[in-house]
């Protein structure tokens, strides 16, 4: 059943355009509206009429062609296009976006045409001129309604038995047909599947790739879990060389200082070390003494014993000093030999050293005592080893950058062939060989694979 109708240049039909519901669909209207040209157009898509009349008659004034187009409730479309010189025909099949054309005609109608229009005449066997049961004139009823009853009881006796086996003719070329023109499908569907599979001929190449991706990967996060290891190192590189600067700094300090007096008894040195337990001894009672006195005024000066008091409090203050010295031998082991001390003067002048040696050893045993908790730096490693670190760590970072720069670009490539691969599958719909569904993400991972 024709569902619509589109009539474009033909004979007063400028553009006309006839949607046509289910049952009976009456034209009504003035005359000269167009109404028997409606009907002069379908005979013309049914039979393709020859050059006589003029052909040109049928092409609207102006226009270089008449079209007329029909669809069937199936969804199939057929146009007839029909020039001065020639005549073809256009036929659709159902979902196509390019019909298949027929041309040099020699006004006859495709087998295919007549399939889809299903508007042919009806041959009998007593008559040579074919009945057309579709289409009638102005004047001349549909359906041999002008004929006499014998013409009538002739056609539906032919459509009896014969009309069952033309019917099953019908049908046998219909699926012919419909064969034929799955077949050419399939093959179409085919070429284009076959050029999709050329397409994703690089796939290889691109797994290739993102193995290499893959391996840059690791090498990136293997060296992400370096960094902190490096810069830590770099940290406590960073800690020592502050030390360092602080020991130089410190180092820097000490060269003004005096050095001190050549050891020359060794020997008395070391009574003197001994005598210096009993001598702290006495400066801690001293010292409590000093405490419980501190409120009482002091005793007059002995004149005579100040000088030998203070003799005495410069030789404690000295064993302090050259315990002090000890302590540091190894550390000085690599010092060149003192001076040859000068003569020392006059006892005043060593009275007065000897004082001032005291308050040093005072603020020296302070300072003991505040550095006695602090453990001893530790030996300066050699820079070389961790330099050559800090330049590796330099050198990994710029390959990193590189190798992330290089994974963006292979993940932009990536991404691109996805999109098309996800497009082509898109438009293929399903697997050409077993028919199942077809996406992207479950090629990319296994394919399509089909049981045996």
């Amino acid at each position: 059943m024709i569902n619509r109708i589109i009539i474009d240049n033909f004979m007063a039909h400028e553009h006309t355009e006839l949607e046509l519901g289910p049952g009976v669909t009456i034209l009504t209207g003035s005359n000269n509206t167009g109404k028997s040209a409606v009907v002069e157009a379908l005979r013309c898509l049914a039979t393709n009429p020859a050059r006589s009349p003029n052909p040109a008659l049928y092409i609207r004034h102006g226009a270089k062609e008449a079209r007329v187009e029909v669809e069937v409730d199936d969804g199939t479309r057929v146009a007839w296009v029909r020039t001065k010189r020639w005549a073809k025909y256009e036929l659709w099949a159902p979902g196509a976006e390019e019909p298949e054309e027929y041309h040099k005609l020699q006004g006859k109608v495709p087998e295919d045409v007549a399939r889809a229009l299903r508007l042919d005449p009806v041959e009998l066997e007593t008559r040579k001129d074919l009945v057309d049961v579709h289409l009638g004139n102005q004047r001349d009823p549909v359906f041999l309604l002008n004929q006499p009853d014998s013409v009538m009881a002739e056609f539906f006796a032919a459509s009896t038995e014969s009309a069952h086996l033309l019917a099953m003719q019908n049908v046998l070329k219909m699926r012919v047909r419909d064969a034929k023109r799955e077949e050419k499908g399939l093959e179409g569907q085919v070429a284009r599947v076959a050029a999709d599979l050329d397409r994703l001929a690089p796939l290889p190449e691109l797994t290739l790739r993102m193995d290499g991706i893959e391996e840059l990967d690791r090498t990136a996060a293997r060296l992400e879990q370096e960094v902190p290891a490096l810069e830590a190192a770099l940290a406590e590189f960073r800690a020592l060389d502050g030390r360092l600067s602080r020991e130089r700094s410190a180092g820097a300090a000490l060269q003004g200082v005096l050095a001190p007096p050549e050891v020359e008894d060794v020997g008395r040195l070391g009574r003197h070390i001994g005598s210096m337990a009993s001598v702290e001894a006495q400066l801690g009672r001293a010292g409590r003494t000093a405490g419980a006195l501190a409120e009482l005024d002091a005793p007059p000066r002995a004149e005579e014993a100040a000088p030998l008091h203070r003799l005495i409090r410069e030789l404690d203050d000295t064993g302090d000093i050259l315990r002090a010295a000890l302590s540091r031998r190894a550390v000085m082991t690599s010092l060149s030999e003192p001076p040859e001390p000068a003569d020392a003067g006059g006892l005043a002048a060593v009275v007065d050293d000897l004082l001032i040696l005291r308050a040093r050893s005072a603020r020296f045993t302070r300072l003991t005592e505040i550095l006695g908790g602090i453990a001893e730096p530790p030996a300066p490693q050699p820079l070389k080893r961790l330099d050559e670190a800090v330049s590796q760590l330099g050198g990994l970072e710029e390959q990193f950058l590189l190798k992330r720069t290089e994974l963006d670009g292979l993940e932009k490539d990536l991404s691109a062939v996805v999109a098309a691969m996800d497009e082509r599958i898109k438009a293929v719909g399903c697997c050409p060989v077993c028919g199942g569904d077809l996406t992207t993400d479950n090629f990319l991972d296994h394919g399509c694979r089909h049981e045996s």
